[in-house]
């Protein structure tokens, strides 16, 4: 009895989204998919980890920005997978539905991906500011289409890992 109630527990924590997915909903909302009708705007979403990714993904789906329009990336994926997502995300809007791409660190090297996206979100922020400016060199590069590139730090300032992460992103404004 206790563990079919302890299961039941995690399984709903397991989906429940917090500030952080909310505003991350909230800004695809706005930019992405307005009034419930999708542009042809594109934006990433970067993880280092695969259970946040995962996590993400269930919440994305959720709340109505799964099927066609979310792709995902991560290093478990075989290389012929990945170029899939790659070619469909590069792709005019026009010819590929997807609109999100939800990826690990596994997206952050050697992959062009700024022929119609302008938009990425971190949703971690890791310790090392070379993996944020590998990130954001995937749309911020050769080849961009749009006058200006927007990239996200949704981050909480409190605590031990608020000032791990500030000092990360002064570094990172540093360079």
């Amino acid at each position: 009895s206790v563990l079919r109630t302890l299961r039941n527990w995690a399984s709903a924590a397991s989906n429940k989204s917090d500030a952080k997915a909310d505003a991350v909903v909230e800004w695809l909302e706005e930019n992405l998919k307005v009034d419930g009708v999708w542009s042809d705007k594109r934006g990433i979403l970067f993880t280092e980890y695969r259970t946040t990714q995962g996590w993400l993904q269930q919440i994305l789906a959720m709340r109505g920005f799964g099927s066609e329009r979310l792709e995902i990336i991560h290093g478990g994926m075989d290389q012929e997978d990945r170029e899939k997502v790659r070619a469909a995300f590069q792709a005019s809007p026009s010819v590929s539905p997807v609109r999100i791409l939800l990826a690990t660190d596994a997206a952050s090297e050697g992959i062009d991906l700024q022929n119609h996206c302008s938009r990425m979100i971190h949703i971690e922020i890791p310790y090392n500011p070379n993996v944020m400016e590998q990130r954001n060199g995937r749309i911020d590069r050769h080849g961009q289409k749009d006058d200006e590139v927007l990239v996200l730090h949704p981050v909480d300032a409190g605590g031990d890992r608020g000032k791990d992460i500030l000092r990360a992103i002064r570094k990172l404004e540093a360079m």
